[in-house]
Order: structure tokens, then sequence, then C-alpha cells
């Protein structure tokens, strides 16, 4: 296995593997945020159903912004979108740090969203167009998401320690706040100065898409047939998407108020927890190319969801601390090996020219199931059920296995046959 992994980083491309190693940073910056801002929000004597509604109203956004996103990332470029998206969130950041009333932290969660979505309708595309093959592509993903959970662990780390060794002024998170907009800045400006630039890389994608397209449409059927079913695949693919972004918004904004109060553990506490959790996160992320190339596409997709559906039910039940943090270490695994999945076969599985319309459908669809659930979340925790998340997730994920099934499957792995001419599929 590490064998494999050695293998993998060595021979990706040069601008996947700065892509890759800027990243840390980015991870840091986003774990120290995700654990102090609903704290932070606590402590400003904001209730739990307004924290619902922040969380909902940043989903929202997201997806409302995503499709003109993806309009305009064709004009400015994806690298050019992904560094601004990222100084919009180091505004944001500094926003949530001096913002004390409801409407200063309205807008810098919306500065934020807007943020966001310039990041996510361009840094997957972006680090496509820099892979030199499909199969890179499905690497390159995971290994990104890889650093990404691992520093994100060790920013919740931090996250728990920057306000015992800084006292803010408006809260004791204020300067953690700080600290994570740093992190964001200089990521910014590394991908800035070190990145390739997206025009340069888009020439070896178009090559590749041309021969994706050929393969994916045949001689005899040509434009006209792509035109007749790409839509569909990608609403298709949007609802996989959808399921995804549901099953996130239920659990993952709210962990650290679960822990919080069902548990009753302190903010350091439920930052090793959460760090710990995160480390799971980067295995199941490294090992996602592996277990995709020994199992295969589908086999890939009915384990990690009956999996994860066993366990986060499991999770719903009455526990010690203990036992739900190792439940909590094993769903980290099979969610980000879930999440991975979906997100790299669907982006893998669409022609480079529909990708961008895709990033914004995709933004769209699973804002839109974040959304609902996070808003949803929200007023489940205010009435103290801190079980019941967990139950609804389960049954999310059992619905979102029947749509792949009876859905998605097919057309996947047709989509996938066209585009990287084999896939296994067992």
């Amino acid at each position: 296995m590490w064998n494999y992994t050695y293998h993998l980083v060595r021979d990706l491309s040069p601008g996947v593997k700065r892509f890759i190693a800027t990243e840390s940073l980015f991870g840091v910056a986003a774990g120290i945020f995700s654990l102090i801002l609903n704290l932070h929000l606590l402590e400003l004597g904001f209730s739990k159903d307004f924290i619902g509604q922040i969380t909902s109203i940043g989903a929202l956004t997201v997806g409302l912004t995503s499709l003109p996103a993806g309009l305009i990332v064709q004009r400015v470029g994806r690298k050019q979108m992904l560094v601004s998206g990222m100084l919009l969130s180091v505004v944001s950041l500094v926003m949530f740090g001096l913002g004390t009333s409801k409407a200063a932290i309205i807008a810098a969660q919306l500065i934020w969203s807007f943020g966001i979505t310039a990041i996510v309708n361009s840094e997957i595309q972006l680090i496509y167009q820099y892979c030199r093959s499909k199969k890179e592509e499905t690497s390159a993903y995971s290994l990104l998401f890889a650093i990404f959970t691992l520093f994100t662990g060790i920013g919740t780390l931090l996250g728990g320690y920057l306000p015992n060794w800084f006292h803010g002024s408006t809260t004791i998170y204020q300067y953690a706040f700080f600290v994570a907009a740093g992190c964001f800045a200089v990521s910014a400006l590394l991908r800035a100065v070190l990145l390739p630039s997206s025009r340069r890389a888009s020439n070896a994608s178009e090559v590749q898409a041309g021969a994706g397209t050929a393969g994916e449409t045949g001689e005899s059927g040509g434009a006209g047939r792509k035109n007749r079913h790409a839509i569909y695949f990608l609403l298709v693919l949007s609802l996989l998407i959808f399921n995804s972004g549901f099953t996130y918004g239920l659990l993952s904004p709210f962990l650290n108020v679960i822990l919080k109060f069902r548990f009753d553990m302190n903010d350091d506490a439920i930052s090793e927890l959460l760090a710990l959790s995160g480390f799971f996160f980067f295995l199941g992320s490294l090992v996602m190319p592996y277990f995709m190339e020994k199992l295969g596409s589908r086999k890939s997709f009915v384990i990690l969801f009956v999996f994860n559906i066993v366990i986060v039910a499991l999770m719903a039940a009455a526990m010690p601390a203990a036992s739900f943090a190792v439940l909590l270490m094993l769903r980290g695994t099979g969610f980000t090996m879930l999440s991975n999945l979906v997100d790299s076969e669907s982006m893998s599985a669409v022609a480079e020219e529909d990708r961008n319309l895709f990033a914004g459908m995709r933004t769209v669809s699973r804002s839109i199931g974040n959304t609902i659930a996070s808003y949803w979340a929200g007023f489940i925790l205010a009435a103290n059920h801190y079980a019941l998340p967990f139950i609804l997730t389960a049954a999310a994920l059992l619905l979102g296995f029947i749509g792949y099934a009876w859905l998605v499957q097919g057309a996947l792995e047709r989509r996938l046959q066209g585009t990287k001419g084999t896939v296994e599929v067992n």
C-alpha cells in the first residue's frame, strides 16, 4: 500500500505536485475555522437555531452563485478564480473576528460563501487540467483531499489551543480567526506564484478531452448524440451530489456542538478528537485510489454506501464518549472515501468541455442539499435531539444508495468506459 502511494506521488505531473503542496496552509485555515465558528457564535450569545440558519444561508448562497461562477471562470480562468476566492475568504475571516452583531456575522458569511463558490468552481477542474491522464485525475483528487484533511486536522487541533494562547476581545476565539486568515493569505500567494497558468494547462486537457469525446460518442453518433445525452447525464450525477451535500449538512458542520452538549466535552477535548478524526479523513483519502484499483467503481460504491449507513446508524445509540469516538473515526474514513469517490468519478466521467458547467451544477446540487439539511439540523439541535441527526443521515444515505443503483450506476459506468477507455466495474 505505502509503496503504491509512493509511486503514485512520484509519477504526478509537476502542476499537480505544486497544487497539492500548497494545499497544506489551506487545510490548516479551514480546520481552525471549522472548529471555532460555532463556538465563537455561541459565546457571542447567538442561539443554536441561528447557527443552523447561518450555515444554511452560506450553503444557499454558494448554490445560487455557482452557475454564474461557472460562466465567470470561463472568462477569467480557473487559476485566477481560485486565487480570488481564497482572498475573499481572507476578508471574511477578518470580518468574523471583528464583528459581533447579526448583520456583521451574516455579511461575513456571505463573503465567505462567495469565496467558497469561486474555489469549488475552479479547483478540481484546474488540478485535472494539470493531469496527463484520466487515471492521474483520480489519484490527484484523492491525494489533494488527503493533504487537505490531514492539515485540516492539524488546524482543528490548533483551533482548540489558539484561544488559550491568544485571548481576543470580542470572544476568546477572535485571534484564531486572524491566524486562519493569515494561512489563507499565504496559501493564495503561493498558488498565484507557483501554479502554472490554467490556459497553458488547458492545451493538454483539450487533446485529452478530444480523445474522450471520440470514445464517448462514436464515429456514427457524433456530436448530436453527445448533446442529446450530456445534460441528462449531468442531471443524474447532480442527484448523487445532492445526497452527498445533504448527508454532509446534517452532521459535519455541527459535530463540535454535538460533542460539546451530548458528551459535555470542553474545547480542548473537542479539538483533539476532531483533529484525530481528521487524520482518519486523511487515511481514507490516501487509500481511495488503491481501493478503487482493487475493487473497481461499482463494488467501491456499494461497499462504501453500506459501510457508512451502518456506522452512522450506530452513532445514534446511547454510548460512552470513548465508544462514540471510535465510531467517529470509522465514520470519518468511510465518509471521506465515499465523498471522494462520488466527486472524482463524477468529474472524471464528464468531458473536459462540460466540466465548468458540471462544476456549477455540482455545487448547486450540493449546496441545496447542504442548505436544507443544515437549516433542519439547527432546529433539531436547538431542541436538544443529539441522536436524531445520525438517524436521519443513515436514512438519507440509504436513499442515496437506492438512487445510485437505480439511476446513476449504469450511466456513470458507460461514461467512464468512454472517457477512460476501460474501467473496472466488477
